[in-house]
């Protein structure tokens, strides 16, 4: 017995020994490799800007990633890279022109809209925008459609058949189950709980989803139609009747400029970059035109806050935004002399109204010392628009989803599925009246039912009290706005929840101009953390439903995150201000 303990300690001592003296590698090696390497960008070359992923406002790596091992991780370059390659590549004499693949690109509109413009910006240098495809998306078309060049395979695939959405409700699964979610809600329009007490849209949620994909249908056409040079009715006429139906009509119809193979593609690109032959193309990728930004090193910074995903209470992780994690971002930047303003750039659809509240109390105060203004990506909703309501100035995109001024809070009743299927029983004592509630086991009651109601009213009148404040409006105005209703950019201009039609370099040379600031230095937050952080991080796997996307498909990976989206919603400490629906405009 003794040997056999001897035997175990000495493999325990082992084992650790082994992972220290691995650590203690990784570290090295992580410091050495992920040093910046200089890049140099050869003369006559191409800008190649593969966007066929999905596109973070801020630029996000793993740990082994960012030491160039990409078998074990990826970087996802942010929307503001992506932009500011583009905004030099305009400028720079070596890069000739930009080449765009297009395979299943998938973002939303309004990262969509940012790219596209800052395209036909870059059209002002002379240069060309060349694009070729397998498989057109309606969103990738959209994009490209600035282009001189749209190019697809001889047997390739467009879609263009029009904006639809398709929401999907659970309420019939939970009941086989023997759960019932008992929702409580001020706002006609707040639908995000539909899924769970309902089987189909209601009338209103039906309504606001029309007249959303409506506006942005139309700006699509107006768009599409200008940079293509066909008639906006007779492109209406092809997309609603279905006429592009194979590369042959795309072509015949003025959609794309031909169809070609890749190889003569690239012949082409030759030509125009001024190279010999296809052999001696540059493309200059992303990954490495990065490394190549100039920034200002002045003092007098912006600083630019990205909030993206739900919002969360506590910290929250790189996914989510946590209430106390930006709370105390705004906190010192408000105490930073060298921050001179502040762009919050927003991409969520909401979360936790608690949280909501926590930042708005931070935001206000930092603009009471120095310029706070907003910018809107593809999503600022409920929550999202709640944090950014009492700012300088918002800005959005046209196609900007907004607004969804509501609350709401969802209690589980699973008597159904403990008593009558899993045979669950409970029993309970009080000393007080109230001192143990019906929450989760069996129906509220009435004094519990008007208690949660109670609370979401409260919350309600306070988050419309913050909007008519910041926006200058009476209390009456905006409640006749909210109601929970989404809106597109387009239309919150016209009923006073956004201020200007821009761009996130629109908002920084705003906040640049309101801080009487000059030469523009900007510093992005949250920090990226330390790499030997991300290789850590990137060692503990992959998340589930990156494995359910990998193993089941994207489709399924979608269901997926918006079940689990669903289930966080539930709980008696957590009112929601969160849009309706995740909208997926196909």
């Amino acid at each position: 017995m003794r040997n056999f303990f001897k035997t175990v300690f000495a493999v325990l001592i082992g084992i650790a020994l082994f992972f220290t003296v691995a650590f203690f590698f990784l570290f090295i090696f992580a410091t050495i490799a992920g040093k910046e390497k200089t890049v140099e960008i050869s003369d006559n070359s191409i800008l190649y800007l593969d966007l066929n992923y999905d596109i973070p406002e801020q630029t996000k790596e793993t740990g082994f990633s960012a030491m160039n091992i990409s078998s074990f991780g990826d970087k996802s370059y942010g929307l503001s890279d992506i932009i500011a390659s583009i905004q030099q590549a305009k400028k720079d004499s070596k890069i000739k022109g930009i080449y765009i693949p297009q395979a299943g690109y998938s973002n939303g509109m309004a990262t969509t809209e940012a790219i596209r413009n800052a395209l036909i910006d870059f059209k002002k240098s002379g240069k060309f925008i060349y694009s070729y495809g397998d498989i057109y998306t309606q969103k990738g078309f959209y994009l490209v459609s600035v282009a001189d060049k749209l190019y697809l395979n001889p047997k390739g695939f467009i879609e263009l058949m029009g904006f639809g959405t398709r929401l999907t409700f659970f309420k019939g699964m939970l009941d086989k189950i023997g759960i019932e979610v008992q929702a409580f809600h001020r706002g006609k329009f707040k639908s995000a709980f539909d899924p769970l007490v309902r089987s189909d849209m209601s009338d209103e949620n039906r309504q606001q989803i029309t007249e959303l994909l409506g506006d942005v249908y139309n700006h699509f056409l107006d768009e599409v139609s200008k940079s293509r040079g066909i008639d906006r009715a007779t492109l209406h006429m092809y997309i609603d009747s279905a006429m592009i139906q194979n590369p042959s009509d795309a072509k015949k119809y003025g959609i794309i400029s031909d169809v070609k193979y890749y190889d003569e593609v690239l012949n082409e690109l030759a030509t125009k970059s001024g190279v010999a032959n296809s052999s001696k193309l540059h493309f200059a990728k992303i990954k490495d035109y990065v490394k190549t930004l100039k920034k200002s090193d002045d003092d007098n910074q912006i600083a630019i806050v990205y909030a993206q995903g739900n919002i969360v209470d506590g910290k929250g992780d790189e996914n989510s935004i946590g209430g106390d994690k930006y709370a105390k971002i705004f906190r010192e930047l408000r105490e930073d002399n060298d921050v001179k303003a502040i762009v919050l750039r927003i991409n969520s659809g909401g979360g936790s109204a608690l949280a909501s509240e926590v930042m708005w109390r931070e935001i206000s105060l930092t603009k009471a010392v120095k310029p706070v203004i907003v910018s809107f990506g593809d999503v600022a909703a409920s929550g999202g628009y709640y944090i950014a309501c009492n700012s300088d100035r918002i800005f959005a995109q046209p196609n900007t989803i907004t607004g969804s001024i509501g609350v709401f809070g969802l209690i589980p009743n699973g008597q159904k599925l403990l008593n009558d299927k899993l045979s669950v029983t409970f029993d309970e004592v009080r000393i007080t009246k109230h001192g143990v509630m019906n929450v989760g086991y069996k129906p509220l009651d009435e004094f519990e039912s008007k208690f949660i109601q109670r609370s979401i009213d409260s919350t309600y009148e306070t988050f419309l009290t913050r909007v008519a404040n910041g926006r200058k409006q009476t209390f009456a105005q905006i409640e006749e706005k909210a109601e929970g209703r989404v809106w597109s950019g387009v239309q919150a201009i016209k009923i006073g929840l956004v201020d200007e039609i821009g761009s996130l370099d629109d908002a920084v040379s705003y906040a640049a101009k309101k801080a009487n600031i000059k030469a523009i230095n900007t510093v992005n937050y949250p920090k990226e953390k330390e790499l030997i952080e991300k290789v850590l991080e990137n060692m503990e796997g992959q998340q589930e439903t990156k494995m359910i996307e990998k193993n089941l498909g994207k489709e399924y990976a979608t269901l997926y995150k918006q079940f689990l989206s669903l289930k966080t919603m539930i709980g008696i400490h957590n009112l929601q201000t969160r849009m309706p629906y995740d909208l997926i405009i196909e």
